[in-house]
């Protein structure tokens, strides 16, 4: 598997332009993005959307770039994040133990 960091996007999706932002955030730092996926977690429109990107020299620069983006509550960083697989081995989930978390370009956790 390539070496890189599981990020995990906690957001209000209001309209597509939500997931241009997010990929955008890395895209224009030179950041690669291995691959999405996102998920609904209320009625309310907030989602989670977990992102793997390959380490580089932007790469931090980018997620505290993210963290202050517009409709983004807060930027997980899964320090020892891998992936599983699910139940039936059709798809792979993230599983983590150390979290680190950015909101508005600041270390909170």
């Amino acid at each position: 598997m390539t070496q890189g960091k599981i990020v995990k996007v906690t957001g209000y999706y209001r309209d597509p332009g939500f997931l241009e932002r997010v990929i955008s955030t890395f895209r224009k730092l030179w950041v690669d993005i291995d691959w999405i996926t996102a998920r609904r977690m209320s009625d309310d429109g907030l989602y989670e959307v977990y992102l793997m990107i390959r380490e580089t020299k932007n790469t931090q620069l980018a997620i505290l770039n993210l963290s202050k983006t517009v409709d983004v509550e807060k930027v997980e960083v899964l320090d020892d994040g891998k992936l599983v697989p699910c139940q039936n081995d059709s798809f792979l989930i993230p599983s983590y133990t150390k979290v680190t978390t950015y909101s508005w370009g600041e270390k909170i956790g």
